[in-house]
């Protein structure tokens, strides 16, 4: 049987493919055992569809890889009627800098821009992300606050989105 269904809807199979995939290994297994999650803030500055605020999950293991999942951004400053809604996933690669109160961190990877109603207003494609963040420890938990631009890559065009995310891993 062919496939009747466009390139986003593949392209969303493929990365929970790869995600399922990546879960049931043993050394990904293992490390989730040691895994911390977090919750935060996020708005995200797109060159598609202006300003958008909305909430991110995080799943951080400890040898400094990170996978950001379940980003859910709303641009609803035109009002319910006329609001886009984006899963923004990503994983990445997090390289932490020398510091003592508060650590800096570069982070990079790939992750997706996609429009969960499917309604081909949104651009949505895969992503390719380089930003900078920061930790502060507080007694228990760690707050985070980081920028990370991305390039999307849509089927016939390419554009920008800017996330300032802040929020507290447990």
């Amino acid at each position: 049987m062919i496939f009747r269904d466009s390139p986003s809807h593949l392209f969303r199979r493929l990365l929970l493919v790869l995600f399922l995939a990546a879960l049931g290994t043993s050394t990904a297994q293992a490390q989730l055992k040691d895994a911390r999650f977090g919750l935060g803030f996020n708005t995200l500055l797109s060159a598609e569809n202006g300003f958008g605020m909305g909430f991110r999950g995080r799943l951080s293991t400890p040898i400094n890889a990170d996978l950001s999942f379940a980003g859910l951004t709303g641009f609803i400053l035109g009002g319910r009627d006329d609001a886009t809604w984006v899963l923004d996933p990503q994983a990445s690669l997090i390289v932490t800098l020398p510091g003592v109160e508060k650590a800096p961190y570069l982070l990079m990877g790939i992750g997706a821009y996609l429009d969960p109603s499917d309604s081909g207003d949104t651009l949505t494609g895969p992503t390719l992300h380089l930003g900078l963040g920061w930790v502060k420890p507080l007694r228990e938990s760690v707050l985070f606050y980081e920028i990370d631009p991305a390039l999307i890559i849509g089927e016939t065009k390419v554009s920008a989105a800017i996330p300032f995310r802040i929020g507290v891993i447990f």
